[in-house]
């Protein structure tokens, strides 16, 4: 009788976690197996024959699952950069907005791409902050996504980028496993980041504004780029907030003001003042904030025509993708739009300018009045950042300071 042919196996393991590679009778592929968190063995194919490829997949099974595990005994000290991004989006991905969600998975694929997944977070220091902003802004550490995709970026763009993995270490300060905190402290607390000394911060004039309105109509038909020019001049909002709009959001009459002001807990008292409103939905918001705020007179009408023209009701998006009406119209179209109008109207382009430029001409036109309400009115929660970056010196008022007696 013929000795039975002993089957290939093998182990790998990352950071304690083992997977097995076996070869399974009848089948082409390389199987492996896991022991999962419950106890429960976890078999699968690795959907290839060759054993190398199959030893790199399974390497790679190991260290994502090494990721999202604290080990019980780990000391807090051991954890690597990986895990805290694993654990931080397992843990707060819930309560974070889509955006900003989005805004941390970037950030961290950057910060592990630059110091490595297996990098300690408690060796964190100024040093990596130094070498992650130079790589950053050098561009040798470059984004594979958004218009700066492959190039260098700003000195703001890094700060976010930082300010991201702030929070995540501020984070698991507080976060308990297993009865003991995931850090002891934040590594980098009270690190600064270099800042730019001279930032581009171009504030669009209402010319600019009404040279481009008309071009609008020659570049969509459908009118949504007029409409949303006068949402960025006539709100001062940011476009990611524009064009997370949905057709329940825009309160034309002081009834509907009224129930959205009582649904949402504030003063019902304020519709007698507002006969139309926007509601900026808390998804769409950079600080992930719910504000209830007034429009004029010339925005509801446009608002209005607007929406009935397109048949816009319910969760409807005013500002649709082309090809889904489910998703929001990308940024990319958004400023291909405000781009090609420049050129048309004969525009110079600004640096730094694009969407944003509205946002500082709103907040700059408004500085004479009080800073709470253009802090609700515009969605700022920090006066220092309204004020430091948004609300500019102009050339009348300049002029009437220096020639003040």
């Amino acid at each position: 009788m013929a000795a039975r042919k002993k089957q290939w196996s093998k182990i790998v393991e990352h950071h304690g976690v083992r997977v097995r590679l076996y070869e399974r009778a009848g089948s082409s592929s390389v199987w492996y197996s896991i022991v999962a968190e419950d106890g429960r063995k976890v078999r699968k194919s690795l959907e290839t024959g060759d054993r190398a490829v199959a030893e790199d997949r399974a390497k790679a099974i190991a260290a994502g699952v090494a990721s999202e595990r604290i080990n019980p005994g780990q000391a807090p000290d051991t954890l690597s950069l990986d895990q805290l991004r694993a654990v931080y989006v397992r843990e707060r991905g819930s309560m974070l907005s889509e955006r900003r969600l989005v805004e941390v998975r970037r950030a961290f694929r950057l910060l592990v791409e630059h110091l490595g997944r297996d990098f300690r977070v408690s060796d964190l220091g100024p040093h990596q902050v130094e070498s992650y902003s130079a790589a950053r802004r050098t561009g040798t550490l470059a984004a594979t996504w958004g218009r700066n995709g492959g190039g260098k970026v700003g000195a703001s763009a890094v700060l976010r980028e930082i300010e991201i993995l702030h929070a995540a270490l501020n984070w698991a300060e507080r976060f308990r496993q297993n009865g003991k905190p995931l850090i002891m402290r934040n590594p980098i607390r009270g690190v600064s980041v270099p800042a730019e000394v001279n930032p581009a911060r171009p504030v669009a004039t209402r010319r600019r504004f009404e040279k481009l309105v008309e071009q609008a109509d020659g570049l969509d038909a459908s009118g949504a780029f007029r409409v949303m020019l006068n949402l960025g001049w006539y709100t001062g909002r940011r476009l990611g907030s524009i064009v997370g709009l949905r057709a329940s959001d825009i309160l034309l009459s002081a009834e509907q003001v009224s129930r959205a002001l009582a649904d949402s807990g504030r003063e019902e008292y304020l519709a007698e003042h507002w006969p139309a409103a926007i509601r900026w939905a808390a998804e769409s918001d950079k600080e992930g904030v719910e504000w209830i705020v007034p429009i004029p007179d010339v925005l509801t009408a446009t608002l209005t025509a607007y929406i009935r023209r397109r048949g816009l009701v319910g969760g409807a998006l005013l500002f649709s993708a082309p090809t889904d009406p489910t998703k929001p119209l990308s940024k990319e179209t958004s400023h291909y739009w405000l781009r090609e109008a420049e050129k048309r109207a004969k525009l110079l382009h600004q640096r730094q300018g694009g969407w944003h430029a509205f946002r500082r001409a709103w907040a700059t036109a408004r500085k004479h009045l009080p800073l709470q309400d253009v802090m609700a009115a515009g969605g700022w929660r920090d006066p220092g950042a309204l004020q430091r970056a948004y609300q500019h010196a102009d050339g009348e008022t300049l002029r009437r300071v220096m020639e003040a007696d």
